[in-house]
């Protein structure tokens, strides 16, 4: 996925870059006219879907070099010993599997888009969208391990991770009419995106484990009086966009553009700060 992306933005680019080259008839120079000289300010509504890379989904899968891991849990007295009775045990239990292929469900995503036409035909385009991302898998836990061979008493339980994130996207928008109601168009340009960790927890007999630690230096003890602390995760990344879509013109100034977008982006989420793809389709309301 990461080639085609990288092939979608050199592609992306050299299209922006290239004006066209044999000259168009009157009837086709119809972009949309914000403005008497085909200047001006266009606002309008994202509505759509996201999906992003997996590469970040194992921030929240638990593993012992994450911040936020199943050991900070189980190595508490209590909750060993609330997680111990719950599955019924009599010797034992242990971590026997974490999620080794975690990834994100596919998001609903809502954003507020500003246009200035330098010409009918080429823009700079402001976007802001947001998404919440959730990530899903199974953690196991063994049962009273046996020391002799015999099929191990394994049981699944959920792992949630819940992100919100904010793509701030500015770029530029070649426009290429074909009718008076039908354009056209290829956008590119730089991300700036805010990501915040929301949860991070597995469930044990529905109960919840969050794996945050928000007890600093201290630690949890049930029905006592230990400080908690609001934890902060995630940050200020930055990366690059792309897509291509068209615009259909209706009457009173209405336009409807539906569109696909790529990202390679770097979200700010401790130790999972490489460049990772993520695509998204959408409808825009411009008004």
């Amino acid at each position: 996925m990461k080639s085609l992306v990288r092939l979608f933005f050199c592609l992306l680019l050299a299209r922006l870059c290239i004006l066209p080259v044999f000259a168009q008839d009157d009837q086709y120079k119809t972009e949309i006219d914000f403005s008497n000289s085909g200047r001006g300010w266009v606002f309008g509504l994202n509505v759509g879907v996201y999906y992003p890379g997996k590469g970040t989904a194992a921030y929240h899968n638990g593993s012992p070099q994450n911040v936020n891991n199943v050991n900070y849990v189980m190595s508490n007295y209590y909750w060993y010993q609330d997680i111990f009775y719950a599955l019924g045990a009599h010797d034992s239990i242990s971590v026997a599997g974490l999620p080794q292929n975690m990834h994100y469900k596919l998001a609903p995503r809502l954003g507020l888009y500003a246009q200035y036409s330098f010409i009918p035909e080429f823009a700079l385009v402001i976007e802001f969208n947001y998404m919440k991302l959730k990530a899903y898998d199974a953690i196991s836990f063994e049962v009273d391990p046996k020391s002799y061979a015999t099929e191990p008493d394994l049981r699944f339980y959920p792992m949630h991770g819940v992100e919100e994130r904010v793509y701030a996207d500015i770029g530029l928008k070649r426009s290429f009419p074909k009718t008076d109601k039908l354009s056209w168009f290829v956008m590119g340009g730089l991300n700036v995106n805010s990501t915040k960790v929301k949860q991070c927890s597995f469930w044990v007999e529905d109960v919840e484990y969050s794996m945050i630690n928000i007890y600093g230096d201290g630690t949890y003890i049930p029905n006592g009086n230990s400080q908690t602390y609001t934890v902060y995760q995630g940050g200020i990344g930055v990366g690059m966009f792309g897509g291509a879509g068209a615009s259909l013109i209706f009457g009173n100034g209405i336009v409807l553009e539906p569109g696909i977008t790529a990202h390679w982006l770097m979200v700010n989420l401790d130790g999972y700060q490489n460049m990772n793809p993520g695509v998204g389709a959408y409808v825009r309301f411009l008004f």
